[in-house]
């Protein structure tokens, strides 16, 4: 059995797991899950339209994006923002059999990823940009550019394994870890940044050990690589630092070695400023955002770029606490995302199962057989070019989205650190300890042990229901009782505000009702629901169709052994139709109480009379509360 792992070759296997996995994520992901993915569809798409720049305005960034695809992201989108909202057949079904149109657009807000250059998103645009030709569906646009970013990811990662002359072994497992595969399984920029990362790794490396001397090709390539690393995410430019560890008799002399290393530094520096500068122009902080589009746009409150980055300057050491801080304060976010943490990163693991795997990937650093071995001097370039790219990263995440001043970087997500580790794990390399073994098997095991456990979750997380209860109830507002209470699908649940139906407009059917804006002739609020024993962890949903903006959802309570509580919850609107706005918001009951009387209730906070039609409510219980 031994002879047979013995004999399978790192970049088969590779290629076997890898299509084998990508075909199961497939299955078990929804659209739209990774981190900010919705944002990075469109700005793939933007970029498979021929927008290499985001569009401005004066104070919103993104573009035109056609309005099919509000329909497309409904349901995912809810999945995205909220843990225990499950998706259900004939609500993907319904998402995924919208046809594609670009006829009609609307300006969509996507800052977050408006600053990505199109470099990041090219394999996923050219597959978007072929299906749109031909009469599709949204979801045809969608996977089209997920297969493309995966097809570009296995065709460089395979080189990667082929090119790379020490650690083949080390190199595929954690090109497999479950982490990148779910990354790569999506539209993540990351997907060209990991890809780009790891193949100057390997290139380096390569003219590192190898007995040919680098040739001007070779030198053109690698300055081509650094660039396009520039544009893809410019804080791994500090990968260029590993430049150094090539001898300086595979140059023509030690003279030509540094012409050539600062050559490429200076071009790259030049090439970051230009750039730079271009994007810099799209900055816009919250505070300046349109507050009418500032929902969900993936931007801190209080962070602001150039406030932040006079703070640094003016503060002497204070960085050096934040980089403290961030490393050490709560390392096990960084670690736990590195080996997978899925969804918005909220999807996690057992503990047991990261220190399994670290243990594993230590073992493999610590034992794969190899033929050439690193110096102290190359160790400490090694160490020195992942510290400068890990020092860069957290000085961009601190500038575009921490609080001023604050003195952390919490935004430090492990697929971040996936081109960095791989440099880090070299380090372990060494003569003294020496094990016959065929690596193949740790790594088969490894691997698939990993990506079967994570696969699960995520088919759990997404697909399988966890509640102990539900109540819920759907108001058309098309029937009333005697009492002037609308009538729901419950026969239990009646609401308030019968005399406000109207026949004038409606989103569905021949009736709606409104609220109208506060006054001394009448109330701003109605539709209320009362009801009773809404405890810690308890979550409440609401979707409903809006003429006009301004209303707020609210939950009010008296608690048993709390003080009363008041949540009002503003609505987010991800679609629009023929001037209906479709909202949906959800409610957790962070109190740690049992409530006595309960009411929910829509509160008209604008000035205009508000249409309120197709109203869904629901409330989960849980044996374990959501909030664990």
């Amino acid at each position: 059995m031994f002879n047979l792992f013995d004999k399978i070759k790192p970049w088969n296997f590779f290629v076997f797991a890898a299509i084998s996995f990508q075909i199961l994520y497939t299955l078990v992901t929804p659209p739209l899950q990774a981190p900010d993915e919705q944002n990075h569809f469109y700005r793939a798409y933007q970029v498979a339209n021929g927008g290499f720049l985001p569009e401005r305005t004066t104070n919103r960034l993104g573009g035109q994006i056609p309005l099919c695809f509000n329909e497309f992201i409904n349901p995912y989108f809810y999945a995205a923002t909220n843990l225990k909202y499950v998706l259900y057949g004939h609500e993907t079904q319904a998402a995924n059999s919208v046809a594609f149109t670009d006829s009609v657009t609307e300006f969509k807000d996507f800052p977050n990823t408006a600053y990505y250059s199109a470099v990041s998103y090219m394999p996923q645009a050219l597959g978007m940009y072929i299906v749109k030709q031909f009469n599709c569906s949204v979801s045809s646009i969608y996977y089209a550019g997920r297969f493309a970013g995966f097809l570009f990811w296995l065709i460089i990662m395979y080189l990667v394994i082929r090119i790379v002359p020490v650690y083949k072994w080390l190199f595929t497992t954690l090109i497999l870890l479950p982490m990148n595969l779910y990354v790569t399984n999506s539209l993540s920029a990351d997907t060209v940044t990991n890809c780009l990362g790891f193949l100057f790794i390997a290139l380096v490396l390569k003219h590192v050990f190898s007995e040919k001397r680098i040739k001007l090709n070779d030198l053109l390539l690698l300055l081509a690589l650094v660039l396009l690393i520039v544009f893809a995410k410019v804080v791994y430019v500090g990968l260029i630092v590993l430049l150094f560890l090539i001898p300086a008799n595979k140059f023509k002399n030690k003279s030509h070695k540094y012409i050539s290393i600062l050559s490429i530094g200076a071009v790259s520096l030049l090439v970051i400023l230009w750039w730079s500068g271009i994007i810099m122009q799209n900055y816009i902080t919250y505070a300046a955002y349109d507050p009418a589009h500032n929902f969900y746009i993936g931007l801190n409150s209080c962070a602001n770029y150039h406030l932040q980055k006079e703070y640094i300057l003016s503060h002497g050491t204070y960085f050096f606490t934040v980089m403290y801080n961030s490393i050490f304060r709560h390392p096990e976010q960084f670690l736990m995302g590195y080996i997978g943490a899925f969804g918005q990163s909220d999807i996690a693991m057992r503990g047991i199962v990261y220190v399994l795997a670290y243990a594993c990937l230590l073992f493999l650093a610590l034992t794969e057989s190899n033929a050439f071995k690193f110096s102290l001097r190359q160790k400490l370039i090694i160490f020195g070019s992942a510290a400068l790219a890990f020092v860069l990263l957290l000085l961009s995440q601190h500038l575009l989205w921490d609080c001023v001043g604050e003195d952390i970087v919490d935004m430090v997500q492990g697929r971040y650190l996936i081109p960095l580790f791989p440099l880090l794990f070299i380090l372990c390399s060494n003569s003294k300890i020496k094990l016959k073994y065929p690596a193949a098997i740790v790594v088969f095991v490894l691997v698939f042990v990993l990506n079967g456990y994570a696969a699960r979750k995520i088919y759990y997380r997404f697909y399988v229901e966890s509640f102990d209860k539900r109540i819920e109830f759907f108001c058309d507002f098309e029937k009333k009782d005697g009492n002037e209470l609308f009538i729901t699908t419950n026969p239990e649940v009646k609401i308030e505000g019968g005399k406000f139906q109207v026949t004038d407009t409606s989103y569905s059917g021949k009736h709606s009702a409104y609220i109208m804006p506060p006054s001394e002739f009448h109330l701003e609020y109605g539709f209320q629901y009362k009801f009773k024993n809404l405890n810690y962890g308890d979550v409440v949903e609401i979707e409903a169709w809006e003429k006009g903006t301004g209303a707020y959802l609210v939950i009010s309570g008296k608690g048993k052994d709390c003080e009363d509580f008041f949540i009002p919850k503003g609505s987010f609107h991800p679609t629009s139709q023929n001037g209906w706005y479709k909202f949906y918001s959800i409610f957790t009951m962070t109190t740690k109480c049992k409530s006595s009387d309960v009411t929910f209730f829509i509160w008209n906070t604008s000035r205009n009379k508000i249409y309120i039609d197709d109203l869904k409510f629901s409330i989960k219980k849980y044996d374990k509360p959501y909030m664990n």
